[in-house]
């Protein structure tokens, strides 16, 4: 049974919004899902090149496991220097979708700002795994 992606993202977000504003920083995690299940993996790696190796053996893993999309999330900085939650979902067959939300730190809290949704991004670290759109 294939979940909707949309709304699973949207729990997963709001989980890294509580998990953000609790620890005060973020565990990259992906969830690659299949039709019968969706695992989940905390994501670790120092530096671009790590990085990228980290994300090539999750689409492995996702290729061996036959799943028909990825969630990532992540804490990025945008080109202005902000801070926000990144969320991403992606598939062989599917638009890649992403989900940001912007914050800030003030004081000891966390105060989340706007939420970004776009579709057909490019994502570099998901090579020969995520649908690209020419823009």
């Amino acid at each position: 049974m294939k979940r909707n992606l949309k709304e699973l993202a949207f729990e997963v977000l709001e989980q890294a919004k509580a998990d953000l504003s609790r620890d005060k920083h973020l565990i990259p995690v992906a969830f690659v899902i299949t039709d019968n299940e969706v695992s989940d993996f905390a994501l670790t790696f120092d530096g671009p090149q790590e990085k990228q190796s980290v994300y090539s053996e999750l689409v492995r893993v996702a290729r061996e496991k036959n799943a028909y999309a990825i969630i990532t999330i992540n804490d990025a900085r945008l080109s202005g220097g902000t801070d926000c939650i990144f969320l991403t979902i992606s598939g062989p067959t599917l638009p890649t979708q992403s989900i940001s939300v912007v914050y800030e730190t003030r004081g000891n809290q966390i105060v989340f700002g706007e939420q970004t949704e776009t579709t057909g991004d490019r994502l570099n670290l998901f090579k020969g795994w995520a649908q690209e759109h020419e823009a």
